[in-house]
């Protein structure tokens, strides 16, 4: 029989179509084999194929019952499928069997983080850091949870903990250093995660150039027109996602690379290092066109929505949810306007039959590859109400009032204490408490109250008698 710990290895190590096909082959042989049916689920772990996983961990629990270690790996799994309470018992379990159990300590963190439990991940996060030291995984799950209670220091200094893993992946040029924060002389500053993260970040790259004398940035293809004019004093490319040879990093002498997040450990260390006020630039040409488009409709207010947003992954199924849900809104006299990034003309179209309201949608904005067609509308809405997903980053950095339905359990960006985010001004949170009908008639109520920014041009009261820009 092969080795359990070389089995491991190939796992470890990333040759999972090799493990996973010898497993399968010593499975044939002892399926009742309760270890490799761990050896296994470890394989569809590191694939993320969590049910799988929780499927021959279950089974493997009943062989051998009362394992912490066992039912830590239970745990993750019913973590990855975002079954927050069944994992804090299968970890709660763990820890009461083997009480110094770091790794049910560091998951367990883990878990009251994606739960918004900050204070509890910090005290079993420190739990197990005590035991195991600054792992780079527990130091950036504490780092979560320090940001989300606004303790920004001790936060960023965790979220780098996360630097070369599966998410926030640097990229060398010339053999150049990963910066430190001293002074250089030319600086590239790489965009990181999603389009709204890289939005967010990119509030901090003119930062940058208190400590470099050029900051040169690698972005997303759909970020580059709007973040050259927003900063022409940096230089841009759009080739974050580009896999052949770039040639670009050759017209530079190179002193040090980062991350766009990784300034903010120097950058954002204190609630008054966020000014809040706008900093990307939309299109005035495109914003001319698309206000042509608005005022041809009628004088009502327009209001862009968005209903879904992220993947399995980023916690698409508590983040969204669908158009029917947002009756109450629709019902109002105003304009809707979609601003869904994928096509939803099929749940549109469905809403027009069976209630008679339309809903616009333009793939030319919403679906555009150039995020630039997506800011010039925005900008020129009267209002925009969505889920978490990029339009809100999107229209908090062009200065667009911005309703963000909130879960319960948000990510730790809208997590912060009060109902607006540092970064933006003009964005509000309305947080979940029960379910999201409650956060739409919050909003519905609200629609009716008077406004007076003058983002909305009133000149009566009351939101939904404009009468003029």
């Amino acid at each position: 029989m092969l080795s359990l710990v070389y089995l491991q290895e190939k796992i470890d190590t990333g040759a999972l179509d090799e493990a996973t096909w010898l497993v399968n082959e010593a499975l044939n042989q002892s399926p009742d084999d309760w270890r490799l049916l761990c050896v296994a689920a470890s394989a569809y772990l590191k694939m993320e194929k969590f049910g799988f996983a929780l499927a021959m961990l279950r089974r493997a629990d009943q062989m051998a019952p009362n394992n912490s270690e066992l039912l830590n790996n239970i745990a993750m799994c019913e973590l990855g499928c975002m079954r927050l309470d069944e994992s804090e018992k299968l970890l709660l379990r763990a820890l009461k069997l083997k009480p110094d159990n770091a790794n049910a300590m560091n998951n367990l963190a883990l878990v009251y983080v994606n739960k918004c439990e900050a204070a509890k991940a910090i005290v079993w996060g420190e739990k197990s850091r005590a035991i195991k030291g600054d792992d780079p995984a527990l130091m950036e799950t504490l780092g979560y949870a320090n940001l989300m209670l606004r303790q920004w220091e001790q936060g960023w200094k965790g979220f780098e903990g996360g630097l070369y893993g599966k998410i926030r992946r640097p990229r060398q040029y010339q053999n150049e250093p990963y910066w430190d924060g001293s002074k250089v002389g030319t600086l590239v500053v790489r965009g990181e995660q999603g389009v709204g993260d890289e939005i967010n970040f990119a509030s901090m790259i003119p930062d940058a150039l208190t400590r470099a004398d050029k900051v040169v940035c690698e972005c997303d293809a759909r970020l580059e027109g709007l973040f050259k004019r927003s900063f022409p004093q940096i230089e841009w490319h759009g080739s974050r996602f580009r896999k052949e040879a770039l040639d670009w990093p050759d017209q530079y002498q190179i002193d040090a690379h980062v991350l766009s997040g990784s300034l903010a450990q120097y950058f954002r260390n204190s609630d008054k290092d966020f000014s809040g006020k706008p900093y990307l630039v939309a299109d005035p040409e495109r914003r001319v066109q698309w206000r042509a488009l608005l005022d041809s409709m009628g004088r009502r207010p327009k209001i862009g929505i968005a209903w879904t947003g992220g993947s399995h992954g980023t916690h698409k199924t508590r983040r969204s949810t669908n158009l029917e849900s947002f009756l109450p809104l629709l019902r109002q006299d105003a304009d809707f306007i979609s601003l869904q990034y994928k096509d939803p003309s099929a749940e549109i179209e469905a809403l027009r039959e069976k209630h008679g309201i339309e809903v616009k949608h333009w793939p030319r904005a919403s679906e555009a590859y150039d995020l630039d067609e997506t800011a010039a509308l925005v900008a020129e809405l009267d209002l925009v109400i969505s889920v978490q997903t990029a339009v809100v980053h999107i229209a908090g950095a062009v200065g667009q009032k911005c309703w963000v339905m909130v879960p319960r359990t948000p990510h730790w960006r809208y997590h912060l204490a009060g109902e607006r985010m540092p970064w933006y001004d003009s964005v509000k949170l309305y947080r979940q408490t029960k379910d999201w009908a409650s956060v739409i008639n919050k909003i519905a109520e609200d629609l009716q109250k008077p406004e007076v920014p003058p983002v909305l041009g009133q000149n009566e009261v009351g939101m939904f008698h404009i009468q003029t820009r």
